[in-house]
């Protein structure tokens, strides 16, 4: 049983648990990036010119961030909170986001956060999916 276990449903949940690094192979594009200082502050990364897409992960690396909140700007005007309000730690993300209605242009997306005092350097990574 074990053996089943390992070989069937083991690279599954591998795959799940991991959608972002699953491979760009399976529509995701990175949108940009933005270095966070250790003030709160807001950033914006402009992804207008990748295309529509309709899933949204974002990703932390260097050291943990605070999220206050992330706002999705749409080619139509319309705006989007994404439902990020915590700390994200290093090496870690959000649980894919689903934008609503059709694949969607993003224009912007603005990220009022800020890294936690104890470490070094953060980036904040934003990924779509069509």
């Amino acid at each position: 049983m074990k053996k089943i276990f390992k070989r069937l449903f083991l690279p599954l949940f591998v795959c799940l648990a991991n959608p972002v690094h699953a491979g760009i192979s399976d529509g995701w594009v990175q949108l940009g990036k933005e270095k966070v200082n250790a003030r709160m502050e807001r950033d914006e990364i402009r992804a207008a010119s990748k295309g529509f897409v309709k899933q949204v992960v974002i990703e932390v690396s260097g050291s943990a961030v605070y999220f206050e909140s992330v706002a999705v700007h749409l080619g139509d005007g319309e705006v989007f909170d994404l439902p990020v309000r915590s700390i994200i730690k290093a090496g870690e993300r959000t649980r894919v986001i689903d934008l609503p209605g059709n694949a969607r242009l993003i224009r912007k997306v603005v990220f009022v956060h800020q890294k936690l005092r104890d470490a070094g350097k953060a980036e904040v990574i934003l990924w779509g999916r069509k």
